[in-house]
């Protein structure tokens, strides 16, 4: 255990993922076939010995409360927890009222009352192995108020857009914070990590509810790097973020790859979820599977190859099914083809059924429905 508390921050308004966003809020969506997207951040926290926690929830909550409640995360609950804020007006409000700082001004009492020196905010749509307990150490030693995690890219055209980019200057303090919109490829991308005192935490949201009621945490953080001391703390490891459909797909994908998996898991760092009690997957001798990942409870009868599937699937006979993401209790009858897809909950494909996308323009197939 550190002397620190963990917030989860939810992603803004603006950052959905086509189609899932319309069931689940990125937080909550499938990884691998086993994880949530929530369990990385959450994970990270309780490995680097941060077990009070507070997850800020924003639209389509029920997915995520339903997950949190019942994953098995590692929590000592004499003394450690975590909390599900969400502010019961939300719906009262207009949509661009409704950010991060709206639900933590709701905590600065509590927060104010307890025993710890830092604070640590995290997104919950980004994905990377990181320990907090480094960071911390680090913002101590530099007497930042505030440290913030970037990590250098040089993809910065293609990857990461709508995030924000940093200007670090030669003794590490952040100078500038802007939105990625692609005119460049190299540049420090924030990774929304931030550590800061439990004083200097209450201060900024204080202030950002008096300067505007439209004023996130990333909009007050630019607004006073002139007049207190914020730093970077490189991060030179896997980080991804989940922002778009392709991302999400790109993410997933990804972890086919064993030195990309490698980068992300570690088997000194566990990564915490939801238990199932569901049977192992079964293979029929009609099934030919190639570099895929399949959870429990799945049955392939037909041919897979760079797919991934969520728990409970089934794979019909003769399917011929390529580099595509089927998520969980989705039904491919007989024959059918799918390529360069992703296939939402709880779906059907009907026999002999052609869906084929493009690597840049995935087909998507909506939660529940039948093609």
């Amino acid at each position: 255990m550190i002397d620190a508390i963990g917030i989860v921050n939810f992603e803004d308004r603006n950052t959905r993922v086509q189609g899932l966003s319309d069931y689940r809020s990125i937080a909550a969506m499938s990884f691998m076939g086993r994880y949530r997207i929530i369990d990385f951040v959450i994970s990270n926290m309780i490995n680097s010995g941060i077990d009070r926690i507070k997850v800020l929830i924003n639209e389509q909550p029920r997915s995520l409360i339903d997950h949190l409640q019942a994953a098995q995360y590692n929590i000592n609950h004499k003394h450690g927890y975590i909390d599900l804020l969400y502010p019961g007006n939300k719906y009262e409000l207009n949509d661009i009222y409704f950010h991060d700082v709206y639900v933590m001004k709701d905590t600065l009492a509590e927060i104010s009352g307890q025993k710890f020196s830092n604070v640590v905010i995290a997104p919950s749509h980004m994905i990377c192995r990181i320990d907090f307990e480094d960071v911390i150490k680090a913002h101590e030693k530099s007497g930042a108020d505030v440290t913030c995690v970037y990590k250098q890219i040089n993809n910065g055209k293609k990857k990461f857009l709508g995030c924000q980019r940093a200007a670090v200057d030669v003794d590490g303090r952040i100078t500038s914070i802007e939105d990625n919109i692609g005119l460049s490829n190299k540049m420090n991308i924030l990774a929304e990590i931030y550590v800061m005192s439990k004083d200097t935490y209450i201060e900024l949201i204080g202030e950002a509810s008096r300067i505007s009621p439209l004023f996130s945490f990333i909009n007050i953080l630019s607004h006073v790097l002139s007049d207190i001391k914020v730093y970077g703390y490189k991060f030179d490891d896997y980080l991804v973020c989940v922002n778009s459909l392709q991302e999400y797909y790109r993410a997933n994908m990804e972890m086919l790859d064993l030195d990309k998996a490698k980068e992300l898991f570690d088997d000194s760092w566990p990564i915490y979820t939801k238990t199932n009690d569901s049977p192992p997957a079964f293979y029929a001798k009609s099934a030919h599977v190639k570099n895929s990942m399949i959870a429990n409870g799945c049955e392939v009868y037909g041919d897979l190859e760079n797919c991934i599937l969520g728990r409970g699937v089934k794979i019909g006979q003769g399917c011929n099914i390529k580099n595509s993401l089927i998520l969980p209790k989705t039904v491919i009858e007989p024959y059918a083809h799918i390529e360069n897809a992703v296939i939402d909950k709880y779906a059907k494909v009907s026999s002999k059924r052609e869906i084929v996308g493009e690597q840049d323009k995935l087909a998507y197939v909506k939660r529940r429905d039948r093609v």
